[in-house]
């Protein structure tokens, strides 16, 4: 996300001055420039905990005599991790000046007494530190760095905080534009992470290192950077799967993280940690008309949470904490302002609760309530014709099909460093069920991480393209995309119509698209069974912890569904913490859902 630094530097470093000597009077075993001393611990850490939230307290909360004020609110959470900035300009703003650790000293103590576990991202060098002349010496710089100083600020920093943080990140968002200008570079990047993960291993040999978030619908620019040789630099893979303003089931948050682990099924398996994700309540800088509210956050933060915990991911970390000026993404409102942490909004009861009900608890399932209805089943193949593209062939095979006897077995061939594609469209378009709101296909893949698609035909005529999501390692899994909504326009393939799929509709084509296309691939990918979801969308997340079983449901658009159950009452807990008992009539528990997730506590 993009930093917010309302304050003047001049402002910032007058405090600094005038916060030294509170710094100086805490005890130390070792001089200041290396070590930091934090005198007690009131609980235990959470290091196994799966959630987290940007805090920003270095960064964000200048005044360093009262940072437990935002540390007591992060502990209120009980997530177990924040992440937290080290800026180098903030610590470093003259190169002859020694390291001011007055401020991430202040939030290290703060959240150390607190028991919460710290995610240390470094980056933001000064402007001295690049080789862009327009930045200001002492002001934050977006121009990367000198790779070889980074490592060295790097390793000071991973020296000073080596006995409380022990996982350590490499940059922010290296693959966008506003972090790392004047246009992302891979391959300076992969030189900066090798550099600096070096450097902190050899003041701290036991630090995880984490990639800088990335934007993980597009994992071009991660694939670069292992062909660049960083791939063994880091030892977790961080990503950014913004979906907003879009719910996370209509966004395909999971895709997101299917993407980059395809990349990874390639050079690696990670364990995938989300460092961020989030949704503003009202406008920002993902959602300039404020479509979404503070109601609709505390529900997509449950909602995105338990999602991306059943596509595997290990941790995932809140955006942010307080919201800033214009761009409300936080769990605290901006109050009257920044040392203002008094207005806690539905998202921090939201996720306070989550934490609560699901503390201990193991996942199980997440399983949708919903219909499926089988579009193509391909035991009778039918006649395909491929367009103009000859990068590959559409086959019928009986040596690989998840159901009956029938498959599509399709080879490719991508050669060039071009943009290419294969669209492969049916002579008769196959009926897609009245309502459906997605469309899903079993793919056996190849790991190479190219893109499916697929058109569907309208009744104004018009053809949209929707993305079902990046071919994955061998074996077989769901790729499945949402076809509600209006359809940007490079997803417009033909006819003026009104950008949405009006029904009746039909499936007219599947395309495969090389990603990343400066790369060459070519190989084999199976497909079956493409289905339409209809019906009433409901999903069942169940949780054990010992016998006790824990249900969260939810319905974007309101429905009564049902759950199997071994016992007579259970209870039933609202997002905002409120309970209830329900009954059980024949084995089954009945309840009413709706967009904002219940937890349902019982006995299988």
């Amino acid at each position: 996300m993009r930093s917010t630094l309302p304050f003047r530097i001049d402002r910032i470093l007058s405090i600094v001055v005038t916060t030294a000597l509170l710094l100086a009077m805490l005890p130390a075993v070792a001089p200041p420039e290396t070590s930091l001393v934090v005198q007690e611990t009131s609980r235990a850490t959470l290091r196994d905990s799966p959630f987290g939230v940007n805090s920003h307290l270095a960064t964000r909360y200048w005044d360093p005599a009262s940072m437990h004020v935002p540390a007591d609110v992060v502990a209120r959470l009980e997530v177990g991790w924040a992440r937290e900035d080290f800026h180098w300009f903030r610590i470093q703003p003259t190169p002859d000046a020694p390291y001011d650790w007055t401020f991430t000293d202040e939030a290290v103590r703060a959240l150390n007494r607190r028991g919460v576990n710290i995610l240390g991202v470094i980056g933001h060098p000064p402007g001295w530190a690049t080789p862009f002349p327009g930045d200001i010496p002492h002001g934050v710089s977006f121009y990367a760095p000198d790779p070889q100083r980074f490592a060295a600020f790097a390793a000071a920093v991973a020296q000073r905080y080596r006995n409380y943080i022990s996982h350590w990140e490499i940059w922010n968002e290296p693959d966008n534009p506003l972090f790392w200008k004047p246009a992302p570079d891979p391959v300076a990047y992969a030189t900066l992470l090798r550099l600096t993960s070096a450097a902190i291993r050899s003041v701290h040999p036991q630090a995880t290192i984490l990639i800088g978030g990335v934007y993980s619908f597009e994992p071009s620019f991660l694939r670069q950077v292992a062909e660049a040789g960083a791939w063994q630099s880091f030892d977790i893979l961080a990503i950014h799967p913004y979906v907003s303003p879009s719910a996370p089931e209509i966004g395909n948050l999971v895709a997101g993280v299917e993407a980059v682990r395809s990349v990874a099924e390639q050079y690696g398996a990670r364990p995938i940690w989300v460092t961020e994700i989030g949704w503003s309540s009202g406008r920002g800088d993902r959602d300039p008309v404020g479509l979404v509210n503070e109601q609709d956050q505390a529900n997509f933060l449950v909602r995105s949470m338990l999602l991306l915990w059943r596509a595997g991911v290990e941790k995932v970390f809140w955006y942010t904490l307080k919201d800033d000026p214009g761009n409300p993404y936080g769990l605290v409102g901006t109050g009257v302002g920044y040392f203002d942490y008094s207005r806690l909004k539905p998202s921090f009861t939201a996720y306070r609760v989550m934490v609560e009900n699901l503390a201990g608890a193991d996942l199980v399932v997440v399983r949708d309530l919903f219909n499926r209805t089988t579009v193509l089943d391909f035991e009778q193949f039918g006649s395909w014709r491929r367009g103009d593209q000859a990068y590959g062939d559409l086959t019928p095979t009986g040596e690989r099909a998840r159901s009956g006897r029938g498959a599509a077995q399709l080879r490719y061939t991508f050669a060039s460093r071009a943009n290419e594609f294969v669209v492969f469209r049916r002579e008769r378009p196959a009926p897609i069920p009245d309502g459906a709101y997605a469309l899903g296909l079993w793919v056996y893949g190849d790991g190479s991480g190219n893109t499916l698609k697929v058109w569907v035909r309208d009744a104004e005529g018009e053809v949209l393209q929707f993305t079902l999501g990046a071919i994955g390692p061998p074996g077989w899994r769901i790729l499945e995309a949402p076809i509600v909504g209006v359809a940007p326009e490079w997803d417009r393939i033909s006819g003026n119509g009104n950008g949405r799929v009006d029904f009746p509709a039909r499936l007219d084509a599947i395309v495969l698209d090389d990603a990343p296309d400066d790369l060459a691939s070519g190989g084999t990918i199976y497909l079956d069974d493409l289905f339409a979801v209809s019906g009433p969308e409901a999903y069942d997340a169940q949780f054990q912890r010992g016998d006790t079983t824990i249900d969260v449901l939810w319905a974007p658009a309101p429905v009564r569904a049902s759950i199997r159950t071994g016992a007579s009452t259970a209870a039933l807990i609202t997002r905002d913490g409120g309970s209830s008992t329900i009954i059980a009539s024949e084995g089954r528990l009945v309840i009413d859902l709706g967009p904002a997730p219940v937890y349902v506590v019982h006995r299988r």
